[in-house]
This record gives structure tokens, C-alpha cells and sequence, in this order.
């Protein structure tokens, strides 16, 4: 084997060295590479390092989406379901995002499952910057994995029928989740309305179609008896139980006797000088509940330049039957000056004879 080195050794010397230097160095250039190369391969295969992870990118976690346990619950949340139509219903939506995966473009559509009502509007009442409205649906751009958020807005419904008082509906709600689009329908709690009461008490010397109701002369005369008729008026949207409406007579006011009763009962007291009109039971209806009554009034000469109150301290309460509350207020004073009278309004100041 040596000897086959020193033969190789001796031709390449004779053929290439002798004539040219470069030869030679480059052959010995070429030969320090290759022992470079093996003495770097020999090192890193018996040199293992440990590589700092910081270097090292994480593996994706690879999440396994199931279908039938959707990551994103949803829920809405309300204080009370009990409202007056013109208020609204203030609602809390509640995400809570079980997974560690990004979710996106979350819509909640709010369904009526009736013909009875149509919701109005729907108000971001708090100016949430997330929070967008389209029509009768909210939208969530984005929720963070593992990321949980409230947001409340303001849902305005409008009646197409007095009578019914019950709002049913329900949500749809649609998000997408690793390019899957998931959708579920939540039935939301019943809103009930609360009953509206309107309530009305006026004076009339002529009615609305010009009829002479009362007597005497208007305006009043110091000692002169004048005739007027006082109308109770009741409307309910929705039911009511035991409506009590009551007022007073000033000193100078006296009841008549004739009147006139659609409903109910009709009292007066006379040592407190009260009117008491009650009706047992309110049904939801078109149509009013009404009494009217006569009263004269004579005055005197301290209430001369005035208008003089003819019957005072007007109460009402009805018991709203759906909600199990009552249902109360308290109207003006009714005086001479007979503001709903269109023929006679604004002739009550007394005067002499």
C-alpha cells in the first residue's frame, strides 16, 4: 500500500509538479479541505448541542372541533320581563368562548313568532364600539379564544293589536370557527306587557257636537247658579280588577242628581264632599268606560276675576291583572275655564251681575 502512495507520489511529481508549482499547490489546498470537511463531520456526529427553544416555533396545537359541542355559548339576559311597550326591553347578550380558538363574524338575529308584534328598532343605547346593527340583527366582529364579553342594547317592539299582550319570539344566532359556519336558535323568555290605562277627566258646558249640556250663564255670575257636566273617562289596554277614580267638590259645588252610568258604581260623600266611582273589572277594548254627572256651581264675590276649581283632587288606581301590580296616578284639577270645551274654553273668570 505505501509502496502504490510513493509510485502515485513520484509520477504526479514527475508529470505535474516538476513542470508546474501550482500543481502542487493545489493539490495540497484540495487535501486540507477534505481533511477539514471529515474532521467537522466526525465532531458534529459524536457533538450532539442542546438548541435553545427559544429558537424553536412552537407546534400548532391541532383542536379538534366537535359540531355537537359547540365552542361559543350564547345567552341573553334580561332585567325583568315585564315592560311598557313605549320603554323597551333592555337585553345583556353573555359570549363565552370555551375554546382557545379565534371566532369570528357572530350574528344574532331576533325572530317574532307572531304577527301580533314587529320589533321597531334596536338601540346600541351604550355606544359599544364592537357592537353593530343591521335592521333586527347584532354583530360581533371577533372573539378571542378563551375570551368572554357582555354587551347590552335596547330592542323597541311595536303592537299591531292591543288585545294580545304576551311577546313571544326567539333568537338565531350564526358564527364561524375554523372556517366552519355554526348556527343554533335559542328561544327567549316571553315579554310581557304591562296594561296601559288612559285616563281622562274633563268639563263641558256644550259637547263635542255643540249640545247644550249645562245651564246657567258662562261665564259665572257672583250668586247665579251655572250647570256643568263632568265626564270620568277610563280605556284600558289590557285587564284590570277594582278601578277606584275619585274627586272632590269645592265648597260652592253641589251634585245635581242626573247622570249618567255606562259601568260600574257611582257614590258620593257628603260629609267629605268625595265622589267615588268604581268598576270591578276592566276588559281590554276599543270602546271606553264612562260616567257623567251634573254639577252646579254658585260663586261668590271673593272668586270674582277667577277661574275656580269645580272639582279637585282627581285620583284613579286599577289593579293590572297579567303583572300582578296596580296601576295609579293623579290628574288637574278641573275648573271653569273648560279647556276641552270647544265651544266655551276659555270663558271661566267670574264675573258680577
Amino acid at each position: 500500500m505505501f509502496r502504490r502512495i510513493s509510485h502515485f507520489w513520484q509520477k504526479r511529481r514527475e508529470q505535474f509538479y516538476f513542470k508546474n508549482r501550482w500543481h502542487l499547490i493545489l493539490d495540497y489546498s484540495l487535501g486540507m479541505i477534505i481533511l477539514i470537511l471529515l474532521t467537522i463531520i466526525f465532531s458534529l456526529f459524536f457533538y450532539q448541542p442542546k438548541i435553545s427553544s427559544f429558537f424553536i416555533s412552537a407546534p400548532v396545537e391541532n383542536y379538534e372541533l366537535d359540531l355537537n359541542n359547540p365552542p361559543l355559548s350564547i345567552s341573553l339576559e334580561s332585567k325583568n320581563q315585564i315592560i311598557n311597550l313605549n320603554d323597551g326591553l333592555e337585553l345583556k347578550l353573555v359570549l363565552k368562548n370555551g375554546s382557545t380558538l379565534p371566532i369570528q363574524n357572530i350574528k344574532t338575529n331576533f325572530i317574532i313568532t307572531d304577527k301580533n308584534f314587529v320589533i321597531e328598532k334596536i338601540e346600541n343605547n351604550k355606544n359599544i364600539n364592537d357592537l353593530k346593527i343591521n335592521n333586527n340583527q347584532i354583530i360581533i366582529n371577533s372573539l378571542g379564544g378563551s375570551e368572554n364579553r357582555e354587551l347590552t342594547f335596547v330592542v323597541r317592539f311595536k303592537s299591531k293589536n292591543n288585545s294580545i299582550r304576551t311577546i313571544k319570539w326567539q333568537a338565531q344566532n350564526e358564527y364561524t370557527v375554523q372556517n366552519n359556519i355554526i348556527k343554533d336558535n335559542i328561544n327567549l323568555v316571553d315579554v310581557n306587557l304591562a296594561s296601559e290605562l288612559q285616563v281622562s277627566a274633563r268639563a263641558y258646558y256644550n259637547s263635542s257636537q255643540g249640545d247644550q249640556l249645562g245651564s246657567g250663564p258662562i261665564p259665572p255670575l257672583v250668586s247665579l247658579p251655572t250647570n256643568y257636566w263632568i265626564f270620568f273617562d277610563v280605556m284600558s289596554a289590557g285587564d284590570f280588577k277594582n278601578l277606584v277614580f275619585s274627586g272632590k267638590l269645592p265648597i260652592g259645588v253641589e251634585l245635581t242628581g242626573m247622570r249618567s252610568l255606562l259601568a260600574g258604581d257611582f257614590k258620593y260623600n257628603s260629609a267629605s264632599r268625595q265622589i267615588i266611582w268604581t268598576v270591578p273589572e276592566l276588559k281590554n277594548q276599543s270602546d271606553s268606560y264612562r260616567v257623567g254627572f251634573e254639577i252646579q256651581f254658585i260663586p261668590n264675590e271673593t272668586q270674582v276675576d277667577k277661574t275656580p276649581n269645580i272639582v279637585t283632587d282627581i285620583k284613579y288606581y286599577a289593579h293590572d291583572i297579567l303583572i300582578n301590580n296596580e296601576n295609579s296616578g293623579e290628574l288637574s284639577n278641573i275648573n271653569t275655564n273648560l279647556d276641552f270645551d270647544r265651544i266655551n274654553k276659555g270663558q271661566g273668570k267670574v264675573s258680577l251681575p
